[in-house]
């Protein structure tokens, strides 16, 4: 249900505007800067991923316009908006918060009085207020964030139940396992800090062994996928693994039947639904978004605030500028994010520049200590970068003298982003965001590769190799993709990629044993995000390509392993593919 937030600011009821409630996201705010303050502002909303531009509200005569976007496509959404007025000039600044990262400040928050718009557990999807020769008054539309749900996976029969996804995190799961697979399950879910067991069990108790997983939320771990296998034949589920930001936990029951995944990629499960009868099914979970927490800003909040955001998966690159005086004068970055290397565009004087460069995803950084000036005009003089393979490096000076000493650190985790404040030619403040450590790297797996969207999805990589693969095509992109494998001399069905068209399947087939899948190739549209184009070689031959090729290229391959496995995302066409590897005996 959307909540209406009344304007404020200087009412005129002559000038009034509404953008209206009938919005998904906003993904773009432009704000138009005058000598006083807001001369006008519009937004770019998004409605069934269809993106739409509003329109403007206020003049644009002089002054500069400056742009906040916001990446629904990852999950970002508007949950917050400081602003300050003043009669009769109206909206003097305003600040945009989401709930990765903070704007900067655009206008003169020293004219006027403050005022925020915000609804705790809501995000802003429109805005409405008054304008004339300025943004007079400014409110806003706002709906409750809504869980992700994905569809239940495994096999047919048993009736449905759902657990809700009206919780905070999963605190442990039973699982009893039996002859036919598994039996039941059942979840204790976390409810504002307090953990609730008298969760129901789906399935029926019988003879059998039960298993308890437990997930130490206290410490800021929680569920972030389940793989399991089902069985065609009876429709029951055979076995069931589940994986954390911090651990993977032992299969439970047995992986034979199809295998299916779920997983969605920065999110976090916080509620389960399914099918079950006198055995378990089917499978679905609730999805939202992964927390990051904030480490306190250190040093002098004033001048420029910049903020990197917590939705980085990690860190590349670290650039300084530093000349080897008393203060840091900037810092900028290289993130990570789906596989794309994003860089920050602060900085002073590039030959000033030092370097430190991290082997990420292997090496992270944990901590960052620092000094600052205790005088009223406070500077960043030093700052000191740890990371989890035992490195170090400092930038800046470090002395004794007139100076705080300062750590960013949480234990168990990984920083994952900085904000602060910058002065004039001096970093001013300092921040982090850190995030639990994530699972380590699985070394025989390349990461998907592709366009955005889609649901991820994974074959698994214990195959002993590929005997088949299917292909369909539409206009414009490969639309469905389905592989046979050989496990223990036996054919193994994956499931159904995406969705097949009128054009049909193309097929693919493999010399097992003694042929083998070395290398894919693939192009994909960065604008739809689908994939184009694929290609397979082996050590006997190269397929012909399917679809068609773009600008936009990737190779998933490894010298001396072959290939045995896939996984990726897909919707109703397939947005991204990558490979499980084995060496080459």
């Amino acid at each position: 249900m959307t909540e209406r937030l009344a304007a404020r600011g200087v009412m005129v009821n002559q000038y009034k505007w509404d953008d209206g409630p009938d919005h998904d996201d906003v993904t773009k705010i432009y704000v138009g800067l005058g000598d006083e303050g807001i001369r006008y502002i519009y937004c770019d909303y998004v409605k069934s991923g269809i993106q739409k531009e509003g329109s403007l509200h206020g003049i644009t005569y002089r002054g500069c316009t400056q742009m906040f976007e916001i990446d629904h496509l990852r999950n970002e959404h508007l949950e917050s908006i400081d602003g300050y007025y003043a009669d009769p000039i109206g909206i003097t600044a305003l600040q945009f918060k989401t709930n990765f990262r903070t704007s900067e400040l655009f206008g003169f928050k020293e004219k006027g009085t403050k005022f925020t718009l915000a609804v705790k557990g809501k995000k802003i999807i429109g805005l409405h207020g008054s304008a004339f020769m300025h943004v007079l008054s400014l409110g806003a539309y706002l709906t409750w964030i809504t869980p992700i749900r994905l569809d239940e996976k495994g096999g047919k029969g048993g009736k449905e139940w759902d657990d809700g996804s009206d919780h905070d995190n999963v605190s442990k799961i039973h699982v009893r396992g039996g002859f036919e697979g598994i039996q039941f399950i059942k979840f204790d879910y976390v409810k504002d800090r307090k953990v609730l067991e008298n969760g129901s069990i789906h399935g029926v108790s019988s003879r059998g062994f039960t298993q308890t997983f437990e997930i130490n939320h206290r410490n800021d771990e929680y569920l972030v996928s389940v793989e399991g296998y089902y069985d065609d034949a009876s429709g029951v589920i055979q076995g069931l693994q589940f994986k954390t930001n911090m651990q993977t936990f032992d299969m439970m029951g047995y992986e034979k039947g199809r295998k299916f995944t779920l997983e969605a990629n920065g999110f976090k499960i916080i509620g389960f639904h399914g099918y079950a009868g006198k055995n378990l099914n089917s499978l679905g979970v609730y999805f939202t978004t992964q927390t990051s927490n904030k480490l306190k800003c250190q040093g002098l909040t004033e001048g420029l605030l910049w903020d990197d955001g917590s939705n980085n998966d990690g860190i590349k690159k670290v650039y300084v500028d530093d000349t080897g005086d008393w203060e840091i004068r900037c810092i900028r970055l290289e993130y990570v994010n789906n596989g794309k290397v994003e860089k920050t565009h602060r900085r002073y004087y590039a030959e000033n520049e030092k370097e430190f460069v991290l082997d990420y995803p292997n090496e992270l950084i944990t901590s960052v200590e620092g000094t600052m000036s205790t005088d009223s005009n406070t500077d960043i003089r030093s700052l000191t970068l740890k990371t989890s393979k035992g490195r170090s490096i400092s930038f800046g000076r470090k002395s004794d003298e007139d100076v705080a000493k300062f750590v960013l650190e949480k234990k168990g985790s990984a920083i994952v982003g900085f904000y602060g404040w910058a002065g004039l030619y001096h970093l001013k403040a300092f921040g982090a965001y850190y995030r639990p450590f994530p699972t380590p790297p699985d070394e025989n797996l390349l990461e998907a590769k592709g366009g955005d969207g889609g649901a991820s999805w994974d074959d698994g990589g214990s195959f002993d190799g590929v005997r088949r693969i299917y292909i369909g095509l539409s206009q414009n992109a490969v639309s469905f993709i389905k592989f046979i494998y050989y496990k223990n001399d036996q054919l193994v069905f994956g499931e159904d990629h995406g969705n097949k068209t009128k054009i049909g399947l193309q097929e693919f087939e493999l010399n097992y044993p003694s042929e083998y899948i070395t290398t894919v190739e693939g192009t994909y549209d960065t604008k739809s995000g689908v994939i184009t184009m694929l290609r397979f070689k082996t050590n006997k031959q190269t397929s012909p390509p399917f679809g068609l090729v773009t600008t936009s290229g990737f190779i998933l391959q490894k010298a001396d392993h072959k290939i045995v496995g896939f996984h990726g995302k897909s919707s109703n066409m397939l947005h991204q593919i990558g490979v499980h590897l084995s060496l080459i005996s």
